[in-house]
């Protein structure tokens, strides 16, 4: 099967699939059809493609941007897409990596999965007459760690962002788990100049990107990358790839600010558990490709539920990612990038088991603080001090509510703090925010990991989140007056704003950049958006000397 029909059938070229005369001029009505749908045409570097119009905005599903990664291209880096003739359909996303998925509804890809991924989506804004300045471009990267996720779940549909921030939105699949970072550098030596194959795959995705997108309205030479959770921590790790500069111009990372990749000493050990877990013995590259996606998938799953954090993720292998990333400052990559940086409130609460049940003492307390396997290591005497500083600064909480308070100080909250310290010190201003919107969810109302991408996307009605309970119906009974739509307009004006100047600040919202005596944060909750000086001060002062652990 060609690669034109590999994920949508090419369609007739122009003329010959339409009803329309084979001699002589067509009538009126076909000639405004014709017009309308030759809109609806773009040509890449590879061919045309056809998309479709809904409401103000065109899209473009499963375009190609690499060539597929299947059989002697498995764990090698991408290849450039193969060209083909005619029209291309671009009116279906492309298939979601191979993985084990564990998500909640609203972040599910309906489409099967394929290692036949590489594949993009395009919404662009309907030219309005006399409009012929091209738009500046948002490249979303999703989440899922390094494991799973996918570009193509209905909640991150960019039809809405892109409307109404105007701008060009784009957005990737790529390998994943041990399809794009299963680090084989020192057990396979032939495929270490392959290193990083996801990563290597948002690196084509950004050329294709800078190669293409004018032809959809974007403007390549304003490119700002997105991404929330694992996304976030890819782009930080964009940053330390020199084949990545001068891809993109901005940078935003939501709760997503991990300072630190593994290490090929690291590596070595989650390689040698996944061929443990495929029975072990020598591996060759033959033998890797001997092995079936399923085989792989379950491998991946086996080590993936005994490893301790993430076993899957970009890999300083010394040429493609030359050195560690965030951890001895702002890599190279980042200056002159500005950057958006941000958290929401209650991380933790989506990860925390039992999070519905009392906690009746302290000991039990500490028992699941310790648990969690983002949590630091610390000793009683440092584990009490630490909750006695924070009943002191939250003297209403329950202990569930310090629970999630600490380990979401401590995991995403503290590095991204830490993050934007580092970017304050490099060329480029930061942004910082805070999500504190609350969800009904888990028995009370959090601001949980991720609660943010419905309003940033402008898709407020999503199926069952969270809990299994957190669903449209309680969300509109949370919020009887729609506050919840006004703040999501706010965002998303605020994100184009950056993606257009790197500042986003706009008629409604006056943010001011981070710096280290101020720590101005932009706090998105119920009723306002406004910058507050130094959020959670008393908070910030009680984990400064403690190690970030991401």
């Amino acid at each position: 099967m060609s690669d034109g029909q590999a994920n949508g059938p090419l369609l007739a070229a122009a003329g010959g699939a339409e009803g329309k005369g084979r001699g002589g001029a067509a009538p009126a009505s076909a000639a405004s059809a014709r017009e309308s749908d030759q809109e609806l045409v773009v040509s890449t570097r590879s061919g045309q493609v056809r998309g479709e119009q809904t409401g103000a905005v065109r899209s473009f599903r499963g375009v190609p941007y690499a060539a597929p990664p299947v059989g002697a291209n498995r764990f090698r880096a991408p290849e450039e897409p193969r060209p083909w003739r005619g029209v291309r359909d671009a009116t279906t996303p492309g298939h979601p990596c191979v993985q084990n998925n564990p998500d909640f509804p609203a972040w599910l890809d309906p489409a099967p999965e394929s290692e036949d991924c590489l594949h993009l989506n395009v919404w662009t804004p309907v030219r309005h007459s006399g409009a012929a300045e091209a738009r500046p471009v948002v490249v979303w990267i999703h989440g899922g760690a390094f494991s799973y996720g996918s570009a193509g779940a209905p909640l991150y549909d960019g039809a809405r962002l892109a409307e109404v921030a105007d701008v060009v939105v784009v957005s990737v699949n790529h390998r994943l788990n041990v399809f794009g970072y299963l680090w084989l550098g020192d057990a396979v030596p032939e495929l270490a100049a392959h290193a990083n194959p996801g990563q290597q795959d948002l690196v084509a995705a950004l050329q294709w990107v800078r190669e293409n997108v004018a032809g959809f309205g974007g403007d390549p030479r304003n490119v700002t990358v997105f991404g929330e959770s694992g996304g976030g921590a890819k782009i930080n790790a964009l940053m330390a790839t020199p084949a990545a500069q001068g891809l993109f111009h901005k940078a935003i990372v939501a709760s997503g600010s991990q300072l630190a990749v593994l290490t090929r000493e690291e590596a070595n050990e989650v390689t040698q558990a996944v061929f443990a877990a495929l029975k072990g013995g020598k591996f060759t590259e033959e033998r890797l490709l001997d092995l079936s996606a399923d085989e792989l998938k379950r491998a991946a799953q086996i080590v993936e539920s005994e490893y301790p954090g993430l076993p899957f993720q970009p890999v300083v292998d010394g040429s493609f990612i030359a050195a560690q990333t965030w951890q001895d400052g702002a890599p190279e990559g980042s200056r002159g990038i500005p950057m958006m940086i941000g958290t929401t409130s209650e991380e933790t609460a989506t990860f925390l088991p039992g999070m519905t049940d009392q906690i009746d003492t302290d000991t039990e307390l500490k028992r699941r603080f310790a648990e969690f396997g983002f949590a630091p290591a610390l000793s009683d005497a440092e584990f009490h001090q630490l909750l006695a500083g924070y009943r002191q600064a939250l003297p209403s909480a329950t202990r569930l509510d310090l629970l999630v308070a600490m380990t979401t100080d401590l995991w995403m909250w503290h590095s991204a703090v830490v993050q934007a310290e580092l970017k304050e010190s490099s060329p480029g201003p930061v942004y910082f925010y805070e999500f504190a919107w609350r969800t009904p969810c888990f028995g009370g109302s959090w601001a949980v990991h991720a609660s943010e991408l419905p309003f940033i996307f402008g898709n407020l009605a999503y199926p069952t989140a969270w809990d299994g309970g957190d669903g449209d119906a309680s969300r509109t009974a949370d919020d009887p007056d729609g506050q919840r739509f006004v703040l999501a307009e706010q965002m998303m004006h605020a994100w184009g704003a950056f993606a257009r100047s790197g500042d986003p600040s706009t008629a409604d919202l006056q943010w001011q950049a981070y710096d280290r005596r101020t720590r101005q944060t932009m706090v998105f909750e119920r009723g306002t958006a406004a910058v507050v000086r130094d959020r959670n001060a008393q908070r910030r002062r009680l984990i400064e000397g403690l190690p970030t652990v991401w």
